[in-house]
Order: C-alpha cells, then structure tokens, then sequence
C-alpha cells in the first residue's frame, strides 16, 4: 500500500482507455488516514500522552486524517481533540496476565484496526493498544509502527510474600519471548535511544536479535521556553509565598512508587542546605504523596532543614514558572526511558539531578547519582557552584535545542509516515 493512495474514478465511468488514461492523471490524492492507538492521551498527563498528543499535531499539521484510539478520560471532550483530530474511546481494564485478562471494550477496539480505511496505526508503548493487536498483525492491512517508551516488564519488583515478585517476573519474561513471533510483523518499530539494555531497552536488545529491518532512533523533543517565563517564574514564587533568595529545587513527576519522591526528600533532608526549598508537583494527591509526607513528617525536627513544599493540580503555567524560578531540577524515579520533563528543565537550561535510568546516564546537562547520599551531595555541589550550574545548565539546553526539540520530533515522523 503507498502512503498517499490515490481514488480513481476511471473504472466506474467509462470503458474507453484513452479517457481513463486521463482520468487516472486528475485522480485526487486522499490524505493519508493514520491511527494512534494509545492507552493515554490529554487530558492524561504522562510522557506517552505527550508524545502522542506531539504527534498528532504534526501529523494534522501535514493535513494527514487522523484518529486517536485510547481511553477515556471525564475532562475530554466527546469525539474531538484540537478541532480536527477524532478520538475513539475504549473503557479497557485488566492485563497481559492470564489471571486478569483484558475486558471491556476489547472487540469494539479490534474491529476498528480491522477496518481496511487505515493507511498507517501507530501504537504507542506496551499497553493494551499493542497487545490486542499482537496476534492481528499479520491480518491489518495498514503500515504498522510502535513508539517504544522503554519496555521495564524485566524489572523485579520485590514482594514481601513468597514468591517474593518472582512469578510475575517469569510471567513478564515468558511474554517478552512471545514478542519474538509477531515483533517481525512491525514495519517500523521508533525507539527513543541507541542504547540496549536488559532493564528499560530489553525492547531494543530482542529487535536487534531478530535483526528487524525497521528500526529507527527518535527521540523526545520538546518546545523552547515561553516568551513570558521570567512573569510566570515570579508569580510562582509570589504565590507560594517562597523567597527569590532560595536554593530552589524543583521536581515534576506523578505521584507514584516508581517516581519514588521520597527518595529525593529523604536527600534533600540530608543534604541539609541553608535557606533552601525543594517542590515537589504531581497531577493529583493520592496514597503515595501521603506516605511520602508522613514518612518526611516523622523524621526529627532537627534533621528538617530547608523547606518542602508538595503540590498536585498545579496549572500548566505555573509549572513553566516553577521551571523557570528553579535553581536546579530534580527526578528521584526507579524507572524512565527518557523523560520529557527533563527534557524541559534543560530547554530552560537548569542542571538536573537524576537517578541513573533508562538513557538519563547519556543526557547532558546534570548529574546521574546511585543513593540518597549520592544526590544528596550533588544537591549540595549544585547550590554552592554557580559555575556549575552555568555549566551544566548550558550543556542541557544546548543538547535541547540541537538533539530534543520538537520541530525535529515532529518532523522525524513525518518522514517516517512518508517512507
């Protein structure tokens, strides 16, 4: 099937060669009708439904017809996303796992990658969209791509009853080798790094194995700072009532185990630096933000140096305020691939503090640490370093520009539908 399929009408208004040989050159190139099978997509906040929601506004940029398959979500409105691009809502729940197997609206969804409309389905990420569509691969008519965003099913997670995480880890394993059977049935399989691994590129390792001839290197991007991010920077700190003065470090991230936000507050209380303030903004409160407050409540009031301010339902403004008033950037999570929030803190040019996951080891711009005593003492090298900073924040933002923007994210799918 050619990306930009052409209608001819020759055939259904006349035999005659000549004619149809004239018709067939004013034949009128139908845009290309592409497919976005995603388990998020905004109003969701997260680096899937961001890099979703990027691309299907180039793609309708492009002036390509596209649809959006995905969840739910209450704040959505029915049917439409940014006027032109539909969403078809699925209510799915469950897992790969036999024990709690997918169900809901499975065959509605199936049926519609089924339809022989489609030129191109893009999935993104290990989700239900990919693993619906797993045995239908050879049967869909349409060019088919994934946008990997890192595949941590190897990860053990350990659990305090026997088998201890164990079971589950052989079962993820056990379906990472089914991957191999339909895995060739891709046409084009984006991953966000060159890096293989075992960890959160065990994807990347097995399409190499099978010698996949689709493989192509994208990643994230992000757009350059607002025009008005030194007004948002100052109304951030206005209305948090936190002082110019501080040592401010900021971090963005769900409130979740994975992101692991005590992590960061256990090193900020260690690091024990004067006069500073680290924030902490998530989408919304929820059984870990409140473990992670208790668990900062009950250390001794004398190891509680510094100031810790948690937030949730914070507007996208004043995020790109707090980017802006920080002095560095913080994200204690276990497991990323390459997220688009660090990304954005070094479009900003601030340095970052990270833990060593996925490809943040190969970002510039920051320091990769392995404990809590680790960022605990870059926390403390980078509040007493201007130079440091400057260099560091320089490095990011230089790397943003060149390697993580958007434009070239955008375009770089493009391309890739255009093949």
């Amino acid at each position: 099937m050619e990306p930009n399929q052409c209608i001819s009408v020759s055939n259904m208004l006349c035999s005659d060669p000549k004619t149809k040989q004239w018709l067939s050159s004013k034949a009128v190139k139908a845009p290309m009708k592409v497919l976005l099978a995603t388990p998020t997509f905004p109003p969701f906040k997260d680096g899937v439904s961001e890099a979703a929601a990027a691309q299907a506004r180039f793609f309708a940029a492009q002036g390509f017809n596209v649809h959006v398959a995905t969840e739910p979500h209450p704040d959505r409105p029915a049917g439409c996303w940014n006027e032109n691009i539909a969403i078809r809502e699925f209510s799915v729940s469950g897992s790969p796992h036999f024990r709690s197997p997918y169900r809901g609206d499975t065959d509605e969804y199936r049926r519609l990658l089924l339809s022989e409309t489609w030129d191109v389905i893009v999935f993104h990420s290990y989700s239900w969209p990919l693993y619906l569509a797993a045995d239908l691969l050879l049967k869909i008519r349409a060019k088919k791509i994934l946008t990997s965003h890192g595949y941590g099913a190897l990860v053990w997670t350990p659990m305090r009853q026997f088998p201890f995480g164990m079971g589950s880890l052989a079962w993820s394993f056990a379906k990472s080798m089914a991957m191999l059977r339909w895995y060739r049935h891709l046409d084009r399989v984006v991953f966000l790094d060159s890096k293989t691994d075992t960890n959160t590129f065990y994807d990347h390792l097995l399409a190499k194995l099978l010698r996949h001839k689709g493989i192509r290197i994208i990643p994230n991007g992000v757009d350059s700072p607002v025009a008005d991010s030194d007004r948002l920077a100052q109304g951030f700190l206005e209305q948090y009532c936190i002082p110019r003065t501080t040592c401010l470090f900021l971090s963005v991230a769900n409130y979740s185990w994975r992101k692991d936000q005590e992590f960061a507050a256990r090193a900020f209380r260690q690091a024990a630096i004067a006069g500073s303030t680290l924030v902490f903004i998530g989408s919304e409160f929820n059984e870990c933000s409140e473990a992670f407050q208790r668990a900062d409540s009950v250390r001794p009031s004398g190891s509680r140096v510094g100031n810790i301010i948690w937030l949730h339902k914070v507007t996208r403004a004043n995020t790109l305020g707090a980017l802006q008033a920080c002095d560095a950037f913080v994200l204690s999570a276990k497991q990323e691939a390459q997220p688009i929030v660090l990304l954005e803190a070094m479009s900003y040019g601030k340095p970052w503090i990270a833990r060593a996951a996925g490809c943040i080891d190969r970002m510039e711009g920051g320091l990769c640490v392995g404990s809590v005593r680790d960022m605990a003492e870059a926390m403390r090298r980078i509040a007493c370093d201007a130079g440091l900073r400057s260099k560091l924040g320089a490095g990011g933002r230089c790397a943003a520009e060149v390697r993580y923007n958007l434009r070239r994210y955008g375009d770089s799918y493009v391309q890739l539908l255009k093949e």
